[in-house]
């Protein structure tokens, strides 16, 4: 398997990260954040537990079910008892029934019983692509299971878990950096764009906002955690295990959606894989179009990305002029390009 161990291989594949993309991040919560937290009714959460294994789980409930504390605090109730680990940091995936983009959050947690403590140290707004590939928030359909590939005994062979992979058109990757710094995000496509390869379950790489976190973790250390989503169900899949960076071109060519193949796809070999019923997705009324938030109520996302741009403390004069040329009505233009043209 052709295996991408270097920065600067993957930065020959995939370019390198642009500054104007980094700059939508901040260091504390906003009036933007807090305003589409209060629109949350779903979260995924990424940690290390108790063994020093990546996990994932699912929180949820009605709208604004994460109350902010300050600009650097929020906490929520959990579903379910934790096993987690303090010392190294955590992610969330925030989701707002409806909409497109994401809010994610990177710090630490500490429990207090059933309440869960967030220091937010980084927060952003992801792009709507993976969400938009994966037709999340549309009434779900019937998917005939798809061909995975070779599968090897483990974790993958469990018949069930093989049904509900090859049903899936979202999933969220949990990583950590060498740091123990977390970070959360969404890939998403049509059903079934996840492959079996032998033990292992790759999953593709698609246009999004090109920040490549979760490649650059793994790169620094492979301990990586998938969920699996299949809109309609109440249940997850998640699987937990090491992953790398592959171009195979067999296994790339197998991915081809919409004429495109992707440049590079993440490798997971999980060494547990839980298919689980998920009491977030109940409380939330995930798939409830009746709970999703109303067109009207929704935030101007160009509006958001444009303010982040020009909140964050980057210096220097690349900074200043992006800074300084940045307009929401040319950020609503690039974002309606965007997402025509580099869907896939």
């Amino acid at each position: 398997m052709s295996q991408v161990q270097s920065v600067e291989a993957l930065e020959r594949l995939v370019g390198s990260r642009p500054l104007g993309v980094m700059m939508k991040s901040l260091g504390a919560l906003d009036a933007h954040c807090v305003r589409l937290l209060s629109l949350s009714s779903f979260a995924v959460l990424g940690f290390i537990d108790e063994e020093g294994r990546a996990r994932l789980s699912t929180v949820g409930g009605p709208r604004g079910f994460a109350t902010v504390v300050d600009s650097t605090h929020l906490r929520f109730e959990l579903h379910e008892p934790l096993s987690l680990n303090p010392t190294v940091g955590c992610g969330l995936l925030f989701l707002i029934p409806g909409l497109g983009e994401t809010l994610r959050v990177n710090g630490r947690a500490t429990l207090d019983g059933n309440t869960l403590l967030v220091t937010v140290e980084e927060t952003f707004v992801h792009c709507a692509k993976a969400l938009m590939r994966s037709a999340f928030w549309k009434p779900p359909v019937s998917v005939v299971p798809t061909s995975l590939g070779p599968v090897a005994p483990g974790p993958l062979s469990d018949p069930a878990v093989r049904d509900w992979l090859s049903r899936v058109p979202f999933v969220v990757v949990a990583s950590w950096d060498a740091q123990g710094h977390a970070d959360v995000s969404p890939k998403g496509d049509p059903p079934g764009f996840l492959r079996l390869d032998g033990a292992r379950v790759a999953v593709a790489d698609r246009p999004g906002n090109r920040r490549t976190d979760t490649f650059h973790n793994l790169l620094e250390q492979p301990r990586v955690a998938v969920l699996a989503l299949v809109p309609g169900e109440g249940r997850e899949l998640e699987l937990s295990g090491v992953a790398s960076l592959t171009t195979d071109p067999a296994l790339l060519a197998s991915m081809e959606v919409a004429a495109k193949v992707p440049k590079v796809a993440l490798s997971l070999e999980p060494h547990q894989a839980r298919l689980r019923a998920s009491p977030a997705v109940l409380h939330a009324g995930l798939w409830d179009a009746s709970r999703h938030v109303p067109p009207d109520h929704l935030p101007r996302m160009a509006d958001v990305f444009i303010d982040h741009v020009r909140q964050n403390p980057q210096r220097g004069a690349a900074a200043a002029t992006l800074r300084a040329l940045a307009s929401k009505r040319m950020m609503s233009w690039a974002l309606t390009q965007d997402y025509k043209r580099n869907l896939y």
